[in-house]
C-alpha cells in the first residue's frame, strides 16, 4: 500500500511539472467523456430509468405497446394470483381533463387505475391513501382522486388541508384522498399523469372514449395497459411462461378463427408506451457507436502524446531503470499518470454531460399530451463514467507505458539519438494516426448523413402554409357540451375572433397536421364497371369550413364545406385516397361507407403532411366538424386556426380572451403559432445533426492533432536525415513533397479504412435517415474531402518546417 501511494504521489507531482500537457490531455479526455456520458444520460432515461417505487425491479408491465381489454384483464387476474403481490394490476394512461376551481381553468391529463394499482405498486403517498380496491367498485362511493405532487402544489398551492375536499374534473366532482409523491408520475416513461381516479368511473370521466358496456363486455376494445410486482421468488422466466399460458386458454377460447402466433413478454416497469422502444432504441445505439467512436479518437490522439511525451522523458526512466527501479514499477507509475488523467476528464466530461443533459429535458415533442423526460446524470450514469474512465485509461496508457519502459540506456544517458524502438514506436504512432482518421471519417459521414437528413426534411413540401398562423386548443366535450351547444359555442368563437383587428380568416380542426397521432378508419365504396369493390384504411380528421384556404391547402376538385345542413353527410377526401379508392374514376358524387354511415365525396384536395414529416403519402379523409363535433379527438380537442395579417404573436393573449369571455370554464391549451408547431416536428432530426456534427468536429479537431503530432515528430527525428540530404543537393520542394507524401498515404489508408466502416454505420442508420440513403454518394465524396483538406492543413505545417532545415544546423543536431 505504501509503494501505491508513493507511486501516485509521484504521479501527481509529475503531471503537474507539466501543466500544458496535462491540460490538453484532459481537454481531450474530456470531450470523449462529456458525449458518452450525455448520450448514455438520455439512453438511460429514455429505456432503463426506474419507478420511484419500493423494489422496482420487481415490477413489471405486460408486452410493449400491447393492451388488453377489460374481460381479458380479470382473466389474467383472476388466472394468475399465485405470480403477483397485490393481484394484477391495470390502467389506461391517458385521460384528458379540465380541472376547475381557483384559477383559470387548465387541461390536465391523468389515468383510470384498477383499485390495487398503487397497492401493488407500493407508492407513498405525500399525503392521505391511495386509490384502494373498495373504491373500484361499481356502484361505491368511486368519485375520487388522487393528484399528482405537482398538480397539487401548482394548482391548489400544496394545501395540506386538500384531503376530502372535491375536484372538478370534466365538469364532475371528486373528492381528493391523496397526494402522490413528487417524483411519481405513472408507469409509462415520460406520459406526465396529474391525477388518478378508480377504473370504474372510467366510462364517467370519458364517456366518448369508452361506453360502459364495452369496458365490462367486449374483448374486441382493447385499452388497457396491465402491470404487476412479481411475488418474492417468482423469476420473470416463470411468470411469462405461466402467461402464456394463459393467453393461449383466452386465445382458443376466444378467438380461435384469428391467427395468432404473438408471445406475451413481462418488461420492467417504467419503459416507453406504445411500442416507442424499438425506435428509440435504435436511435440511441447509432448516438452510442458514435460517441464511443470519438472516445476511441480521443484515446489514439492521448496515446500519441503519450508516446511524444516519453521522448522527452527517455533519460529520467533510464536513469531510474540504471539505478535498479523495476520495470514493473516504472509500468505502474506511468499507469498512474495515465489513470489521473483519464480520471479528471471523466469528471470535466461528467459535469459537462449534467449540463447538456438538463438542456435535453427541457426539449418538447409535437405531441398533444405533455412528455417529459429526466435526463439528469444519476448514479448509474456516474458509474457508467467511472467504469469509462478505467478502460479508457487502460486502453490509451498501457501501450505507451510498455514502450517508454524500454529504453536504450546507453543511448539515453549519453545525452545521444533516441535510439530506443525508433522503427517501432514510429510505426505504433503511424498506426494510431490511420485509426484516428478513419473513426474521424466515421464520425463525419454520420454527421453528414445526418445533417443531410436535417436538410431534406426542412426542405419537404409540407403541403399547407406555416407563416403568420396562429393556433389555439379546447375541448368544448370536456365541459359535456351537447352537439347543438357545441356547434353554436364555436360558431360563437369564429365570429368574435374574426372581428378581431389583423385576422384574416378562422377555421378548426380537430387534429392539427404533424401531431403524430391521428384516427384512422376502415372506408370502402361499391363496385362499378371494370373496377372491383374498395376498401381501405384512411386517416380521419374533422374540420370546419374554409380550413382547407386558413392552411393554404388547395382543393382540386368540387368545393369546400359550407353551413348548409347538405354538408352533414359530406366529405373531403385527399388525392392519394382518391387515386386509391376511386382509381381512374371521378369521385365527386361518389358514396364512401364507414360501417353503417354513408358520406357523399363533394370535393378533393392536395395531398399535405398528416402524421409526421417524413411520412410517405397518407390515405385521409375530412369531415365537416360542425356535422358531428362529438367525434373529434379527445386527445386532441378542437384546435382553432387563425390566418392573421400581423405577426401572430399579437393576438396570443386576446384569442384565448374571446374564448374565455363566452365560457370562463373553457380550457385553452397548445397555444403556439403553427411554424412553432412545425419546428417541434424536426426536434428529433435536429438534435441528432447538432449532436452529430459537434461530435464529427470534435473528431476532426482530434485527428489533425494527431496528425500534426506524428509529421512533427517525424520531422524532429529526421532532421538530421532531411540535413544531409539538402547538404548534397535536395531542394526544400522536393522535402516538402517527401514529408506531404507521407502525412498523405497514412491518411489515405484512414480514408479507405474510415469509409468501409462507415457504410456499415450508413446502412444501420438508415431507418432514422429523410430522404437520404445510409450511403450517400455525395455526403461520403464531401466529407472525404474536407477531411483530406484538413489533413493536409495538419501536415503542411511541419513539412514546411522540415523544408526550411539549415544543413549546418541539422548535421549538428543530437
Amino acid at each position: 500500500m505504501d509503494n501505491l501511494l508513493h507511486d501516485l504521489r509521484y504521479a501527481i507531482r509529475t503531471l503537474l511539472r507539466s501543466p500544458g500537457f496535462s491540460l490538453i490531455v484532459v481537454i481531450s479526455i474530456a470531450l470523449g467523456f462529456a458525449a458518452n456520458a450525455t448520450v448514455f444520460s438520455v439512453a438511460n432515461g429514455l429505456l432503463w430509468g426506474l419507478l420511484p417505487v419500493k423494489d422496482p425491479s420487481r415490477v413489471v408491465m405486460f408486452s410493449e405497446g400491447q393492451s388488453y381489454s377489460y374481460p381479458d384483464y380479470l382473466d389474467y387476474r383472476d388466472q394468475s394470483g399465485d405470480l403477483f403481490e397485490g393481484g394484477l394490476a391495470g390502467h389506461f394512461p391517458l385521460i384528458p381533463a379540465s380541472i376547475g376551481g381557483k384559477g383559470e381553468p387548465e387541461r390536465v391529463w391523468g389515468q383510470s387505475v384498477t383499485g390495487n394499482f398503487f397497492p401493488s405498486l407500493g407508492v407513498p403517498m405525500t399525503l392521505g391513501r391511495p386509490i384502494v380496491p373498495e373504491d373500484d367498485q361499481a356502484g361505491g362511493h368511486n368519485h375520487v382522486v388522487v393528484l399528482s405532487n405537482n398538480l397539487w402544489r401548482r394548482r391548489f398551492g400544496g394545501d395540506a388541508n386538500i384531503l376530502n375536499h372535491d375536484v372538478a374534473l370534466n365538469g364532475r366532482y371528486y373528492t381528493v384522498v391523496g397526494v402522490a409523491p413528487a417524483a411519481f408520475y405513472g408507469v409509462d416513461r415520460g406520459i406526465v399523469s396529474e391525477f388518478w381516479v378508480p377504473l370504474a368511473v372510467a366510462s364517467e370521466i370519458m364517456p366518448d372514449l369508452i361506453t360502459e358496456g364495452s369496458i365490462t363486455t367486449r374483448r374486441d376494445n382493447q385499452w388497457l395497459m396491465l402491470n404487476g410486482r412479481l411475488k418474492a421468488g417468482v423469476t420473470r422466466k416463470r411468470a411469462e411462461v405461466a402467461l402464456n399460458i394463459i393467453k393461449k386458454r383466452l386465445d382458443d377460447t376466444y378467438r380461435k378463427d384469428e391467427k395468432r402466433h404473438d408471445t406475451l413478454t413481462l418488461q420492467t416497469a417504467g419503459g416507453l408506451i406504445a411500442g416507442s422502444a424499438t425506435p428509440a432504441f435504435t436511435l440511441m445505439a447509432v448516438l452510442m457507436v458514435v460517441v464511443g467512436l470519438v472516445l476511441l479518437v480521443a484515446c489514439a490522439n492521448v496515446a500519441n502524446l503519450l508516446l511524444a511525451r516519453a521522448i522527452g522523458r527517455q533519460k529520467e526512466i533510464a536513469i531510474r531503470l540504471a539505478m535498479g527501479a523495476g520495470r514493473r514499477q516504472l509500468i505502474r507509475q506511468l499507469l498512474f499518470e495515465s489513470f489521473i488523467l483519464a480520471l479528471t476528464g471523466a469528471g470535466v466530461g461528467f459535469l459537462l454531460a449534467a449540463g447538456a443533459a438538463r438542456a435535453i429535458s427541457n426539449f418538447q415533442l409535437p405531441l398533444p399530451f405533455p412528455v417529459v423526460f429526466d435526463f439528469n446524470v444519476d448514479i448509474r450514469v456516474a458509474l457508467f463514467t467511472l467504469g469509462l474512465s478505467i478502460v479508457t485509461a487502460l486502453l490509451f496508457g498501457l501501450v505507451p507505458a510498455m514502450r517508454a519502459s524500454r529504453p536504450d540506456l546507453v543511448g539515453a544517458l549519453k545525452d545521444g539519438p533516441a535510439m530506443f524502438g525508433r522503427v517501432g514506436r514510429s510505426h505504433l504512432r503511424s498506426a494510431l494516426v490511420v485509426v484516428q482518421v478513419a473513426l474521424s471519417l466515421v464520425l463525419l459521414a454520420t454527421a453528414g448523413l445526418f445533417l443531410r437528413s436535417l436538410g431534406n426534411a426542412s426542405s419537404i413540401d409540407i403541403g399547407f402554409k406555416t407563416d403568420n398562423m396562429l393556433m389555439v386548443t379546447m375541448d368544448p366535450k370536456l365541459q359535456s357540451y351537447s352537439h347543438d351547444k357545441t356547434v353554436q359555442f364555436l360558431s360563437h368563437v369564429r365570429e368574435r375572433v374574426s372581428a378581431l383587428p389583423g385576422v384574416r380568416s378562422v377555421s378548426f380542426v380537430g387534429v392539427v397536421p404533424l401531431s403524430i397521432g391521428a384516427s384512422n378508419n376502415s372506408y370502402d365504396v361499391d363496385a362499378v364497371k371494370d373496377h372491383p369493390k374498395q376498401n381501405i384504411n384512411a386517416d380521419t380528421n374533422s374540420v370546419g369550413s374554409g380550413y382547407f384556404n386558413t392552411m393554404g391547402i388547395p382543393l382540386l376538385r368540387g368545393r369546400d364545406f359550407t353551413s348548409s345542413t347538405d354538408d352533414q353527410h359530406s366529405v373531403i377526401i385527399n388525392e392519394t385516397m382518391a387515386s386509391h379508392l376511386f382509381p381512374g374514376q371521378d369521385p365527386i358524387g361518389r358514396v364512401i361507407r364507414q360501417d353503417k354511415d354513408q358520406y357523399t365525396v363533394i370535393g378533393i384536395t392536395r395531398n399535405s403532411k398528416l402524421r409526421t414529416i417524413g411520412e410517405k403519402p397518407l390515405d385521409a379523409i375530412f369531415m365537416y366538424l360542425n356535422a358531428a363535433p362529438e367525434k373529434a379527438n379527445s386527445f386532441f380537442g378542437t384546435t382553432l386556426i387563425v390566418k392573421t395579417t400581423v405577426a401572430p404573436g399579437a393576438l396570443v393573449h386576446s384569442v384565448p380572451e374571446q374564448i374565455g369571455a363566452l365560457d370562463p370554464n373553457m380550457a385553452v391549451f397548445n397555444i403556439q403559432t403553427m411554424q412553432e408547431h412545425v419546428d417541434k416536428s424536426l426536434l428529433l432530426p435536429r438534435i441528432s445533426a447538432l449532436l452529430l456534427g459537434i461530435f464529427g468536429a470534435v473528431g476532426l479537431t482530434l485527428a489533425a492533432i494527431g496528425l500534426y503530432g506524428v509529421m512533427s515528430y517525424s520531422v524532429r527525428s529526421r532532421t538530421r536525415e532531411i540535413g544531409i540530404r539538402m547538404a548534397l543537393g535536395a531542394k526544400p520542394r522536393g522535402v516538402l513533397s517527401m514529408v506531404l507524401r507521407q502525412g498523405l498515404i497514412l491518411t489515405g489508408i484512414g480514408l479507405a479504412i474510415g469509409l468501409a466502416i462507415a457504410l456499415v454505420v450508413g446502412r444501420f442508420a438508415a431507418s432514422v435517415l429523410y430522404g437520404t440513403s445510409g450511403s450517400d454518394l455525395l455526403t461520403f465524396a464531401v466529407v472525404s474531402v474536407v477531411l483530406v483538406a484538413t489533413a493536409a492543413v495538419a501536415i503542411l505545417i511541419p513539412a514546411r518546417r522540415a523544408a526550411h532545415v539549415e544543413p549546418t544546423v541539422a548535421l549538428r543536431y543530437e
